[in-house]
């Protein structure tokens, strides 16, 4: 016989000599004969927690901090204080669910474990991963190391859980079969000439069609670059060398023949200029020559036209006189006729006289 005390805010369960069980609780004082007490663990969740309660009948409960719970064996059968899950802009849980995803392997970005990454909050904000696929052969066997950055954002919750369980695994695979059947079929001198093209979608089929079905959309892709052997790459260097000095040998030649036809337009052009000018000059001394004779011309019609008018005159003045003359005899023939004198034997006696004196 013991005296046993239950204090203010416990529980126990008293067990007694019949089997029977009791619940007890405090501020008590209990007086034990044959029977047993046992204390029952208190439980507590804060303000950021709650407490998962699993019970003998098979039934969960979850009750929200701050609060308390007695673990009593009678009716409960675990009972668990768990951390809150706060969730910010973009994130999103799924109820009893927790992830399992490709993750970076420690001290690298670009190469992934499975399982590496386990989480239970989603994160659904515009994310991205850098990825290198190794060993990719092109069609003249060159080995490569191809780099690219993968921008990816969710869109279906619910399609990619009953589609996959792992996205960046299948990221990763799709990314690299594209990859590997856009550089197997070139060569390495036509991959380095068409890289720039891994920096387009179209060339990301599989990944793409992987990614809708899934419930993700990738928004892009950016090539980050290649990476060759170094003994590949001094070979590729010696023939981007040669390559170069052909072309900047053929680029000066080019300007130097460029820049013969320049000259040889130019003098071509000044010949032609002179050509000009010395028919320009023939032209005015043409030009002169048949203004200088024009003139001559005109002075020699002006002084013929002047001489013809003169005799013109002379003639008419002439031709006035004689009229005058004329009228005159006419006047005085007329006064003879009117005398009655023979016109006949006078114009006689006169022209006989008229030859007599010369």
């Amino acid at each position: 016989m013991v005296w046993e005390v239950i204090e203010e805010g416990e529980q126990a369960l008293l067990y007694h000599f019949n089997g029977k069980i009791s619940l007890r609780k405090g501020p008590k004082r209990l007086w034990l004969v044959a029977s047993k007490l046992k204390k029952l663990e208190k439980i507590t969740a804060h303000h950021n927690e709650y407490l998962a309660i699993e019970y003998l009948d098979g039934h969960t409960d979850h009750k929200q901090g701050p609060c308390t719970e007695f673990m009593n064996p009678m009716i409960h059968l675990s009972i668990q204080t768990k951390q809150c899950y706060c969730l910010d802009t973009n994130c999103a849980i799924v109820v009893v669910h927790k992830f399992s995803w490709h993750g970076e392997e420690e001290n690298s970005k670009v190469k992934y474990e499975a399982g590496k990454n386990n989480f239970e909050i989603l994160n659904c904000a515009p994310d991205q991963l850098y990825y290198n696929v190794d060993e990719v052969r092109t069609a003249d066997d060159a080995l490569l190391r191809i780099k690219v950055m993968i921008f990816y954002e969710i869109k279906d919750i619910k399609k990619m859980l009953n589609e996959t369980k792992d996205p960046i695994a299948d990221f990763l695979n799709c990314c690299k079969s594209d990859v590997i059947g856009f550089t197997t079929a070139k060569t390495y001198l036509n991959f380095i000439e068409t890289c720039h093209l891994l920096n387009d979608l179209k060339n990301y089929t599989r990944l793409v069609e992987r990614s809708e079905k899934i419930g993700f959309e990738v928004t892009k892709v950016v090539f980050r670059g290649y990476f060759a052997s170094p003994k590949l790459q001094s070979l590729h260097d010696t023939s981007v060398k040669t390559r170069t000095d052909l072309r900047l040998n053929y680029e000066a030649e080019i300007q130097q023949q460029n820049q013969l036809d320049y000259n040889l337009k130019n003098e071509i052009s000044r010949l032609q200029m002179e050509q000009d000018l010395e028919y320009q000059k023939v032209l005015n001394q043409l030009e002169l020559s048949k203004a200088r004779l024009m003139e001559s011309n005109r002075i020699l019609f002006e002084e013929e036209k002047a001489k013809i008018e003169i005799n013109t005159k002379s003639k008419l003045k002439s031709l006035e006189n004689l009229a005058r003359k004329n009228e005159q005899k006419l006047e005085h023939l007329e006064k003879l006729n009117q005398m009655n004198i023979d016109l006949t034997e006078h114009l006689f006696n006169y022209h006989f006289l008229h030859l007599f004196i010369i």
